[in-house]
């Protein structure tokens, strides 16, 4: 008997004595220990929690975020590949692409680093520097456990590049300062010396921001120097007030109580009358939490983010602006889409990871990693409608990302679809006509009718159908015809290690040998590292695009058809397992795409 028979045959028994069963009542046969008012406290509990948990998605869904890009300057530290003023140009480049407006464009000292030639680069461009900001210490040197309150190196060179906006850092527990006699008062004075400095010498419509280093150490043992430092800037004269508040962990801390005190200095921030003060989050990954995090945060009162539009950083990297956004957007947040360039956030994060490092993405690295499209067609990628009743239905990422939508060349296509295809794969010819694309329309239909499964969607199968159909081979279509040749015994070779494979599993659990596999057994022999559970609807979409004659088993054909369109359009393959991760990447996943498309204009 299941759950729910349960359920309904305690609400007849209800109905009929008009009575409700006591918490936790037992039936008499021992089955069921549930009843109707257990129910109930059950379902109004699940909705409280989901309640309570939507006020703070609702935040996240409704917020803008201030981002002040630090790709310049995170992606440098700790990092084995040096910049140089080139890949500082570059991600320049990548960084006014995304639209954000600020950026951290070096954290000076008295050395001369690469930002210095590279802001002489920019200064000489004649490069408008009114949204670059510097990392700046509070102080540079202690006097027998005292910061002295000389102007440091750092706000010097502001001065000398024209940089007006600033970050002053400094911390609450640093073991070299004696905090009893530079107590909370004194560094409250330094920083108001700082800040007219700054605006006596940079310019009065500076940017400011004041970072507490070590907030979570100072949160966990000295709570009360963070409330002092927040109360003062909240209440001076809002003449007087800095830009806002930036605060940081570096993984340590939990989410939890990160959120909590988050929520609190923005509480204290709000009661003092500073409203519209920014209060901005940094954190950096050390347990796996560090996107969890930032988002928690910023549903709990944080107003942005400093980062770099990549998880490139020190030690484990850090939370990401693409990663964020990119979330938020997940969640129904429009805002963001208005003040950032949010569909070229994940071409920014790729070319900023290879810049700085010399290398592409890890390919499991979420939203922008070359694994993470594989997942992109699934339900885990889109925001279901209430009305929703399957995956097919709400937002789709793929689509907000811009994944290029393909035209697939089938036995469904009509001749213009076919024309299409070819001028995407060959340009612009005097050749492609519909007359023609219905000449190869026609001959795919003589090829099925004749039991030949051919395919036509790589390069070399649209120009051997081009050329059966009566057309005159291009340069472009001869070339990639002669190559494919050249890698012809190699993909076989490849292909042939793959058939092996399919036969251990063919006949397994004492069925018949006879090239067709259950999907039970496709799924775990070949197409489990892409798809996340065998009964997930993207899985079950996924297994029904590569049923082509639809009787419920996968033929060796069917699945042959893809690797050899793999092996032709990507004939430089250097064994058999990146030949399936092409199939399935490339081939598989976007046809599963095309089915979900169909579905979707059916209902």
């Amino acid at each position: 008997m299941g759950v729910f028979d349960c359920f309904n045959r305690e609400e007849k028994a209800s109905q009929s004595k008009n009575s409700v069963a006591p918490v936790g009542a037992v039936h008499q046969n021992g089955s069921c220990v549930t009843s109707i008012s257990s129910k109930a406290a059950f379902l109004s509990e699940v909705q409280n929690l989901v309640d309570e948990r939507n006020r703070k998605l609702d935040v996240l869904k409704n917020m803008e975020i201030l981002v002040i890009d630090n790709s310049l300057r995170e992606t440098t530290v700790a990092s084995i590949k040096a910049h140089t003023v080139e890949s500082k140009r570059a991600i320049f480049q990548e960084i006014k692409k995304c639209g954000f407006k600020y950026y951290f464009i070096e954290a000076f000292n008295a050395e001369t680093r690469m930002g210095d030639l590279f802001l002489e680069e920019l200064i000489a461009d004649k490069e408008d520097l009114s949204g670059a900001f510097a990392f700046c210490e509070m102080w540079e040197r202690l006097e027998d456990g005292i910061p002295l309150p000389d102007i440091p190196v750092s706000l010097q060179k502001c001065k000398k590049f024209g940089i007006m906006n600033v970050m002053i850092e400094f911390d609450l527990m640093y073991h070299k300062v004696n905090y009893k006699k530079f107590d909370m008062d004194k560094l409250c004075e330094y920083i108001k010396n700082k800040v007219d400095w700054i605006r006596a010498n940079l310019s009065p419509n500076s940017l400011i921001f004041v970072n507490m280093r070590d907030f979570s150490n100072t949160m966990k043992h000295h709570p009360d120097r963070v409330w002092h430092v927040v109360n003062y800037l909240s209440t001076l004269p809002p003449e007087e007030r800095v830009t806002g508040i930036a605060y940081e962990d570096m993984g340590k801390a939990l989410m939890d109580h990160l959120a909590v005190w988050t929520k609190a200095v923005r509480s204290e921030m709000i009661r003092c009358g500073w409203e519209d003060g920014q209060f901005i989050f940094h954190v950096h990954e050390q347990w796996g939490m560090m996107h969890a995090t930032n988002l928690e945060c910023l549903a709990n009162g944080a107003t942005g983010i400093w980062c770099a539009v990549c998880t490139e950083g020190a030690a484990l990297g850090h939370a990401d602006s693409c990663t964020t956004i990119l979330n938020m957007i997940r969640l129904g947040n429009t805002a963001v889409q208005k003040q950032y360039n949010c569909k070229y956030l994940r071409d920014a994060a790729i070319k900023v990871t290879e810049i700085a490092s010399g290398h592409p993405p890890d390919s499991r690295t979420p939203i922008y990693g070359d694994r993470a499209l594989d997942m992109l067609f699934g339900e885990e990628f889109m925001t279901m409608e209430e009305s929703g009743t399957n995956n097919c239905e709400g937002f789709n990422m793929a689509e907000f990302l811009g994944v290029k939508r393909v035209v697939r060349v089938t036995t469904m296509a009509s001749g213009e679809m076919i024309v299409l295809k070819l001028k995407e794969l060959f340009g612009e010819n005097e050749q492609f006509t519909e007359e023609l694309g219905e000449e190869m329309r026609k001959q795919i239909l003589e090829n099925a009718a004749e039991g030949r499964r051919e395919e036509y969607n790589s390069a070399v199968g649209l120009a051997m159908l081009f050329e059966q159909a009566g057309g005159d081979l291009t340069p472009d279509m001869a070339a990639a015809i002669e190559k494919s040749r050249d890698a012809d015994p190699h993909i076989v070779n490849l292909i042939g290690e793959i058939k092996e494979e399919w036969d251990k599993w063919d006949g397994r659990d004492g069925e018949k040998v006879d090239n067709q596999l259950t999907f039970d057994h496709f799924y775990v022999g070949f197409m489990a590292p892409y798809f996340g559970c065998y009964r997930c609807a993207d899985s079950q979409l996924g297994l029904k695009a590569i049923d082509m004659d639809n009787d419920g088993m996968v033929d060796w054909s069917e699945f042959k058809f893809y690797l050899i369109w793999a092996g032709r359009q990507y004939p430089e393959v250097k064994n058999s397992t990146e030949l399936l991760d092409k199939a399935f990447r490339f081939g598989l996943i976007p046809a599963m795409k095309d089915e979900c498309d169909r579905i979707r204009g059916k209902s």
